[in-house]
């Protein structure tokens, strides 16, 4: 009888040891892990503003986005010539347009930013850019004189410059010509992924040195980018489209894999916004040289 009580006893002193060791171990770990997780944000975050690296409030939330498959639209270059009222280049997947009647608009002088955007809206909505309602505001860059338009694809924007509206300002800030790229149309492909969030893309940034010392994190858009060109179609992977503002230079783009963390170095398509004035212009000037050729011919056959 003593036998069996002793052995009940070793049982239930082994089985109690035995949860309270797992118990240790299980609370060490979480909050091991916990302190670490938020030890290293902490860290980073007290290392960017002691670089006086001014930022946003960032998410910690993490959405679930799926790829996209594109087509391959020449739908610009066929459609082109529908397009009144503007002279139009196309070429390597970009039509470049000169306006014929400059959009002026109005803006705050003291920080050179762009108070209504209406007039840019109304042109585009009347038809005056293809396919021109698939398109949203990205951004402004102030000192290249740029209104920043993205087409949308699964209600989120493309920000890799495959499918934008980048309309150039002259000195007076009334709109001249722009460069317009279309993706084609966007179909979702297989189930979605999760993403890092706002904070993780940021802190990204800042570990691979790409975030310099006294800039402003502006801002930081879930968006799209091309990560596959096949000859048919094209395969579009969420993206952080990241802004960095610093005084006296242009507003600096940075661009962060959101499913990898991965930096991105080379933008998908770089639009030469200088070039294509320069072709805007010579084919305007085109244009002009060959109406006043036909009207000269036309008054001395008279």
């Amino acid at each position: 009888m003593d036998f069996r009580r002793i052995k009940i006893i070793f049982i239930l002193t082994f089985a109690a040891l035995n949860i309270y060791l797992l118990s240790v171990l299980l609370e060490k770990n979480e909050t091991t892990l916990s302190f670490g997780s938020e030890s290293n944000t902490l860290n980073i975050e007290e290392a960017m503003k002691a670089d006086d690296i001014s930022f946003p409030t960032l998410s910690t939330n993490q959405e679930k986005i799926p790829l996209l498959k594109t087509d391959k639209s020449r739908i610009l270059e066929s459609d082109q010539s529908k397009l009144e009222n503007q002279t139009t280049v196309f070429e390597d997947g970009v039509l470049f347009s000169t306006l014929s009647e400059t959009i002026p608009l109005e803006v705050d002088d003291q920080n050179l930013t762009i108070v209504d955007r209406t007039p840019i809206t109304d042109f585009i909505l009347q038809g005056n850019v293809l396919h021109g309602s698939e398109y949203s505001f990205l951004t402004y860059l102030p000192l290249r004189r740029q209104l920043v338009y993205a087409q949308v694809a699964n209600n989120i924007p493309i920000g890799d410059s495959t499918g934008s509206i980048i309309f150039n300002l002259d000195p007076d800030y009334e709109v001249i010509s722009y460069e317009q790229t279309f993706a084609g149309t966007a179909e979702v492909q297989g189930n979605s992924r999760t993403v890092i969030s706002q904070k993780r893309a940021v802190e990204a940034l800042y570990l691979n040195n790409q975030i310099p010392a006294n800039a402003t994190v502006r801002t930081v858009e879930l968006t799209y980018y091309r990560t596959l060109s096949l000859s048919d179609m094209d395969i579009y992977s969420p993206m952080w489209y990241i802004e960095l503002e610093i005084k006296n230079a242009p507003v600096e783009i940075r661009r962060v894999d959101a499913l990898t963390g991965s930096i991105i170095t080379t933008p998908s398509v770089t639009l030469p916004s200088v070039e294509a004035q320069v072709k805007a212009k010579t084919a305007t000037n085109s244009a002009l040289l060959m109406e006043e050729q036909d009207s000269s011919q036309t008054e001395n056959g008279d």
